[in-house]
C-alpha cells in the first residue's frame, strides 16, 4: 500500500499569484469520486510554497504515491507544470496525469510530451477515480474510461469524451483537502476570503473567441444547466457553517440566462439573511441579460449585496462584436451602463480585449470612445485590463487566424506557454500594424488607469505605496486623456512602466503583509 494514492497539484500561475489567489476549486471537484471511494488523496497548492515546492513534493512522494495529477491552463502555467512533471518523472518515475482547460482542447499534443502519461479531458472526478482503480489493480479496461487519453506501445489513444455534465453533490466535495483560510486565499493580500460557488454549469452562447463552444459541443442536449435554487442555498449554508469568510463569488460561465430562476435564488438568499453577512459577486454576466432587467430586478441585486459584476463588453466596434459573434450591440452596452449608474453599490467590471484577427485601428478607436463614454456616464464603473487577444485552442477566431492570416500555432507545449501577455513578451500578431499595436497598448493603460478602481484599490498596497500610486495616477490621468483625445501614442513609455509594475505588485503586497516598511491598516 502506498501512503498516497493520488497527489493533486495546483501549479504556480505567474507573477500575479500573490495578487489574486483563489481557492483551487478545480482540484476539490477532481478529487471527489476518489475520496468517496476510499482512496487517499492529497492536494498541494504550489502558489503557497513558491520557493520550496520540491521539498514539499519530496516529503509526500518519498512515502509512496500511485499517481500525480496537475491542473493546467493555457499560458504560463504550462511552464511550471512541465517543470513539476519533469522533476517528478526524473526523481520518482510516478505516472502523471494532466487535466484542465489546455489538455482538454489539445490532448494529443499534451501526450506527446514524454513526462506526461495520461490526460483527462473535461470534468475529471469520475475519470480520475477510474484511472486510479485501474492503476491499483482494478480489472476494468482502461479503454472504458470516458475522457481519458493515454499512451500504449508508443501510440496515443483518446477514449470517447463525456457527453453530459459531471454533477457532484456538494456534501461529497472534499474541501478539507485544502487549508481554506483568508491568509492563504484572498485578493490583494487583503485577508478577505472569497468563497467560489457554482449555481449552474455550461454556457448556451457561441462567442468566437471562447473555447466553451468547443468544450460544450459534445454535451448531449442543453449546453447550460441550472442547479435547483434550494440546492444552491443549502450549499451556501453548508459553507457558512464550516468556514469564516466575507464574500461569495458565483463562478458560473453565465449566471443570468434564466432571469426568473436567478430572481428566485436571490430572493431565497435574502430570506436566509445572507445579504446581511456576505458580499456577493458574479463572474459571468452578459450585456443582453442585464439589458432585460427592470428596476425592480436591479433593486433585488442591490438588496442582496451584489457588489461586483463582471460583464463581457469585449469591444466598442459593432463590426468586431459581429466578428466575435457576441450577440450584443454598442447601444446596449451604453444603455446597460447608464442603467447600472443608478445603482452605485453594484459595480460593473467591463471586460474587453483587443487585437482579434481583422481588427483595425478604426475599430480600436471605437473601443476607446466607448471606454470614455462608460466612465463619463458611470464614474464608479470598473474597466477591464484590456490587452491582446490570445489564440485560445479550440476557438473559432483561432481558426480564422490560422486560415486567413497564416497564423502559426505553437507546435509544442512549450510554445503555448508563451501565450500569456502578462508574464511573456507582448504578443505581436501578423495582422498588427505599428499603429494598431500602440493603440492596443494605449487601451490597456486606459483600462487600468482611467476608471475608479485605482482610487479604490491603491490603499491595499500599504500606507506609503498606496498614496504614492494614488497620486501618481491622478497626475498621469490628464496625460492619458490627452493621448486618448488625439489618439497620440508618441513617446509612449507607459506600457513598459505598467509591465514592470504588474510583474512586481505581488512583491509590494508581500512586503506590506509582512510589515516590512508598511503599516497595516
Amino acid at each position: 500500500m502506498k501512503n498516497t494514492d493520488i497527489l493533486l497539484i495546483y501549479p504556480q500561475l505567474g507573477s500575479w499569484d500573490d495578487v489574486v489567489r483563489d481557492i483551487p476549486l478545480s482540484l476539490v471537484y477532481a478529487a471527489t469520486h476518489s475520496m468517496k471511494n476510499g482512496f487517499n488523496v492529497k492536494i498541494v497548492d504550489l502558489r503557497l510554497h513558491p520557493g520550496s515546492w520540491q521539498n514539499l513534493i519530496d516529503e509526500i512522494l518519498e512515502k509512496g504515491c500511485n499517481l500525480v495529477g496537475i491542473s493546467v491552463m493555457t499560458g504560463n502555467p504550462i511552464n511550471t507544470s512541465l517543470d513539476i512533471s519533469r522533476y517528478i518523472k526524473e526523481k520518482f518515475s510516478i505516472p502523471i496525469v494532466w487535466g484542465g482547460p489546455h489538455p482538454t482542447i489539445l490532448p494529443e499534443q499534451t501526450l506527446e510530451n514524454s513526462n506526461i502519461d495520461f490526460v483527462i479531458r473535461d470534468w475529471g472526478s469520475k475519470a480520475l477515480c477510474e484511472l486510479i482503480v485501474h492503476l491499483t489493480g482494478g480489472t476494468s479496461p482502461i479503454e472504458g474510461i470516458e475522457g481519458l487519453g493515454y499512451k500504449k506501445n508508443d501510440r496515443i489513444y483518446l477514449n470517447p469524451p463525456q457527453t453530459c455534465f459531471e454533477i457532484l453533490d456538494f456534501n461529497d466535495l472534499p474541501y478539507q483537502l485544502i487549508d481554506i483560510t483568508g491568509s492563504n486565499y484572498n485578493r490583494l493580500r487583503s485577508g478577505e476570503l472569497i468563497f467560489p460557488i457554482y449555481t449552474s454549469m455550461g454556457c448556451p452562447y457561441k462567442c468566437n473567441f471562447c473555447m466553451s463552444p468547443a468544450v460544450y459541443k459534445k454535451i448531449a442536449g442543453k449546453k447550460w444547466l441550472a442547479f435547483d435554487s434550494r440546492y444552491v442555498l443549502d450549499h451556501m449554508e453548508y459553507l457558512a457553517n464550516k468556514y469564516e469568510f466575507h464574500r461569495f463569488q458565483v463562478y458560473d460561465d453565465e449566471s443570468f440566462v434564466d432571469l426568473d430562476r436567478m430572481h428566485n435564488l436571490l430572493s431565497g438568499y435574502i430570506a436566509k439573511g445572507y445579504h446581511q453577512k456576505y458580499k456577493l459577486d458574479f463572474r459571468g454576466a452578459r450585456i443582453n441579460e442585464i439589458d432585460k432587467m427592470d428596476d425592480d430586478y436591479l433593486r433585488l441585486l442591490e438588496k442582496a449585496g451584489v457588489e461586483l459584476v463582471f460583464i463581457g463588453m469585449e469591444s466598442g466596434s459593432p463590426r468586431v462584436l459581429r466578428l466575435m459573434n457576441k450577440g450584443i450591440t454598442v447601444e446596449q452596452i451604453i444603455r446597460v451602463n447608464r442603467k447600472l449608474a443608478r445603482y452605485p453599490s453594484i459595480k460593473p467590471h467591463y471586460n474587453f480585449f483587443c487585437g482579434i484577427p481583422g481588427e483595425t485601428v478604426d475599430d480600436l478607436i471605437l473601443t476607446k470612445n466607448l471606454l470614455l463614454t462608460l466612465v463619463k456616464d458611470h464614474p464608479g464603473c470598473y474597466l477591464g485590463r484590456g490587452g491582446h487577444w490570445k489564440p485560445i485552442p479550440g476557438s473559432v477566431l483561432t481558426e480564422v487566424a490560422v486560415n486567413n492570416y497564416d497564423f502559426k500555432l505553437p507546435s509544442s507545449l512549450e510554445g503555448w506557454a508563451t501565450i500569456d501577455s502578462r508574464d511573456a513578451k507582448p504578443l505581436v500578431h501578423p495582422w498588427y500594424t505599428p499603429k494598431s499595436r500602440k493603440m492596443i497598448d494605449l487601451l490597456t493603460v486606459t483600462g487600468i488607469v482611467l476608471d475608479s478602481k485605482a482610487e479604490n484599490l491603491t490603499g491595499k498596497l500599504g500606507r506609503i505605496s498606496g498614496k504614492f500610486f494614488y497620486y501618481l495616477g491622478l497626475l498621469y490621468r490628464p496625460v492619458l486623456r490627452f493621448r486618448l483625445k488625439y489618439n497620440f501614442t508618441g513617446l509612449f513609455f507607459e506600457p513598459l512602466i505598467l509591465r514592470i509594475f504588474t510583474r512586481n505588485i505581488g512583491k509590494l503586497l508581500n512586503k506590506k503583509a509582512s510589515g516590512k516598511g508598511y503599516r497595516r491598516k
